[in-house]
């Protein structure tokens, strides 16, 4: 049986963490962003991919701009409209097994590696403002369990592009 907790406690937390917030305020102490107050805007181009498997870079793309819209300040613009842009290549996507099922060969764990370069250059300036070589994920998907490769490129995706946003944080 679960206990309920008296709503005055929730509430007393909630005023006792704003008037925290207040003294830091008032002392001195602001509240500052992770990202970049210069930039307003990204421009996402499709990435281009060396790897023979098409259509991850289209699914990264898109769960890059994603994460940007939901995690970041910056809106996604076109590239004439933006004022940095974040180019990126997907370099490879390898597979690889990491346990068999003993009496069949029958791949049991397998592992989805990305790996990109990308670039993210003030569009005004030219200044490059992150550079990353040789970026990588990696995500399990389990086939026994009925998980094909579709799910371990779906999860290393969206890894990737978390990661990616990520490195757009400015640096303290």
């Amino acid at each position: 049986m679960q206990r309920c907790k008296p709503r005055w406690l929730s509430t007393t937390a909630l005023a006792l963490a704003g008037a925290a917030f207040l003294c830091l305020e008032g002392c001195g102490y602001h509240w500052q962003s992770t990202y970049r107050q210069d930039v307003h805007s990204v421009a996402v181009p499709i990435l281009t991919s060396k790897d023979y498997r098409r259509g991850i870079e289209f699914k990264l793309t898109q769960a890059i701009i994603q994460q940007i819209e939901a995690r970041t300040p910056y809106k996604v613009e076109s590239r004439e409209q933006a004022d940095t842009i974040l180019e990126g290549q997907l370099i490879s996507a390898d597979m690889e097994t990491q346990s068999l099922q003993y009496y069949n060969d029958v791949p049991q764990e397998q592992r989805l590696i990305l790996t990109v370069n990308f670039t993210w250059k003030d569009l005004h300036t030219g200044q490059i403002l992150v550079e990353r070589r040789n970026f990588q994920i990696a995500a399990t998907f389990y086939p026994t369990l009925g998980e094909g490769e579709f799910v371990g490129q779906q999860d290393a995706v969206e890894k990737l592009a978390v990661d990616i946003v990520h490195e757009l944080e400015r640096k303290w």
